[in-house]
């Protein structure tokens, strides 16, 4: 709990898992990534309750909770960041779909000015694909235009 002017404010991860476990959530299968850091950090501030069981991949994440669903008839939740880490949740997501199964995706996204801040800028040629250093005003990638 965040304290602002001598008032308690609940952080987002401590909401979501408080709501997890009143809807009788026992398991989330989930992987650590940047967009859900502060989940993480409020599934463990409130005593890994409701308990989250990390898989070595997203995509197994996903599986996991479908199977879950499957074989306790409760809902399963599986975590993820956004991007990449979203995409690979889809093979699960899509098999609790096509079996009528009740599965939860919580994807999480990385705060806007963390986002390509570590990334080298470049200028990709639509045209034949060479890339040149751009000029640090410009978006982390730029397409552009080349006369070749």
């Amino acid at each position: 709990m965040a304290h602002t002017n001598g008032q308690v404010k609940e952080k987002v991860g401590d909401f979501i898992a408080r709501r997890l476990r009143e809807w009788g959530v026992e398991r989330i299968y989930g992987y650590a990534g940047d967009g859900v850091n502060g989940i993480i950090g409020g599934i463990q501030r409130a005593g890994n309750q409701p308990r989250l069981i990390q898989p070595p991949h997203e995509e197994l994440a996903a599986l996991m909770a479908c199977a879950h669903a499957k074989y306790t008839g409760q809902v399963g939740v599986c975590l993820g960041t956004s991007g990449p880490g979203a995409i690979h949740l889809l093979n699960g997501l899509y098999d609790a779909a096509s079996d009528h199964q009740p599965v939860v995706a919580i994807v999480g996204q990385q705060s806007q000015t963390a986002i390509a801040a570590t990334i080298s800028r470049t200028s990709i040629c639509r045209t034949c694909s060479r890339t040149s250093p751009a000029p640090s005003s410009r978006p982390p990638v730029t397409l552009l235009r080349c006369a070749t």
